[in-house]
């Protein structure tokens, strides 16, 4: 990941204002603002995209498209929902983020079950097919058997 790539990821999470909350979205001229502040970085919006889709590609990231309906029918689109997924939040870990070890944490307590707001359980951990998972089975009954 390059450098402007790593600057994206600390802006979204400082757009989710250090992770207190668990989501952003903030445009992408919010976006740019930020790189262009912080980062001293000057990007157009179709770099930013790009890498925004390559976060979304690598499984760091997750986008919830937002519509809003006007009075006369038509559509306007909003700015994307973005939550990182737990990859994402190791990633920032990794990278010694402040506030990225509190996101984590209170990322794995949702996935223990205990915080019922978006992001779905399906948009921050892996999705296998049935395959995998009767595969994953089996090499966890294999391994729990050879330990005991």
């Amino acid at each position: 990941m390059n450098k402007t790539k790593h600057a994206v990821m600390i802006a979204l999470f400082a757009s989710m204002q250090n992770g207190a909350k668990h989501y952003t979205k903030a445009s992408a001229h919010r976006l740019r603002e930020l790189l262009a502040k912080y980062h001293g970085i000057q990007i157009q919006r179709r770099w930013l995209f790009y890498c925004l889709a390559d976060a979304e590609g690598a499984g760091l990231i997750r986008r919830k498209v937002r519509y809003h309906r006007k009075p006369d029918g038509t559509f306007v689109q909003l700015s994307s929902m973005v939550t990182f997924t737990l990859s994402g939040v190791k990633y920032l870990v990794q990278k010694k983020i402040t506030g990225a070890l509190e996101l984590l944490k209170r990322m794995l307590a949702f996935i223990a079950g205990k915080d019922k707001r978006w992001p779905d359980l399906n948009d921050i951990a892996p999705t296998w097919t049935p395959g995998e998972m009767n595969t994953n089975r089996r090499r966890l009954k294999a391994l729990v058997e050879n330990l005991g």
